[in-house]
């Protein structure tokens, strides 16, 4: 039999690739072998004990792979419809189950746990307790405002946690574009915006007491931590998101508005006539002047006084 590999160059986003670790999980354990990986990001797989190699797309001869290996396609159907005229759509799904059902299958419940571990050591230690926090832009409906961050901060701080702040400034390309800098901090928390690696982030995320993030690639990042979760809310469904995993909490934290209507395909119907396309993800879709679905600062401390 000709080796396996999974091909994931279309997919650009961090926790949408740490999300295709369990298919390759269960690539490994249908075909009995490690499983090739060629992505954007060749580091989030070199530790993966179901993986043979991992290349990065750049730097391979796709000829070669399609002739030479039993090649699975994930991720190509982003904001593109089908010969069918059916479109997967990213934010009415769970990532894991869009990778398998990318190759014709679905995820058992206890197969949806994802994998990361970091190629480099753990260099520096931040002795005290500590909280991570992931203040990013993103899109404007998964964007915490820099005053709730900064608010959240000083709070944390009273509780007596050192705040260490991650994240990198970035964009999204393909179907719709956006930029994702970060927002700027005090000078009251150890920022490392902009500082570390996968790797390093990953570290820091293992040792803190806490991580807080809305939906983005550190909650997937963290979701291969033992860490607890405090998630803050958005208008995607929590549930197509959530961590699974053994160890640590997750708590997710709404606010008043928990429709999660982006994740819910009348939306797309009122807006388009027609369930093939994603809605406009750029403002509330119940014409709401604020996203009421995020979560105020109280709410973040309250969950976190009463969880962690």
């Amino acid at each position: 039999m000709k080796p396996v590999c999974l091909n994931l160059e279309e997919c650009n986003g961090l926790g949408d690739l740490i999300c295709a670790t369990p298919t390759i999980k269960k690539l490994h354990d249908s075909y009995q072998r490690k499983i090739t990986i060629i992505s954007k990001m060749p580091e989030l797989f070199k530790n993966n004990p179901y993986v043979e190699k991992s290349y990065k797309a750049s730097s391979m001869d796709m000829t070669y792979i399609q002739s030479n290996y039993i090649v699975h396609n994930s991720f190509y159907l982003v904001g593109k419809k089908d010969e069918r005229g059916v479109e997967m759509k990213h934010n009415m799904m769970d990532i894991r189950q869009f990778h398998a059902i990318h190759l014709g299958f679905m995820l058992g419940e206890g197969e949806l746990e994802c994998y990361y571990r970091p190629i480099e050591p753990k260099k520096n230690f931040i002795h005290e307790k500590y909280a991570v926090i992931h203040p990013v832009n993103s899109w404007p409906n998964r964007t915490w405002s820099q005053d709730n961050w900064l608010n959240l901060c000083e709070e944390l701080i009273k509780w007596g946690y050192t705040v260490v702040a991650v994240g990198k400034d970035s964009s999204e390309t393909g179907f719709f574009n956006v930029q994702k800098p970060v927002h700027e901090m005090g000078n009251n928390i150890i920022n490392l915006m902009n500082q570390t690696s996968i790797s390093e982030t990953w570290h820091l995320i293992n040792d803190a007491a806490v991580v807080i993030t809305m939906d983005s690639g550190i909650l997937h990042l963290a979701g291969t931590t033992s860490t607890d979760i405090v998630e803050l809310g958005s208008p995607i469904n929590p549930e197509f998101r959530r961590p699974r995993r053994k160890e640590g909490k997750h708590i997710y934290v709404r606010g008043g508005c928990g429709l999660h209507c982006s994740s819910n395909m009348k939306y797309a119907l009122e807006y388009w006539d027609t369930i093939d396309s994603v809605q406009p993800l750029i403002g509330c879709l119940e014409k709401k002047e604020t996203f009421e679905c995020h979560p105020s600062v109280a709410q973040v401390i309250h969950a976190i006084n009463n969880n962690i």
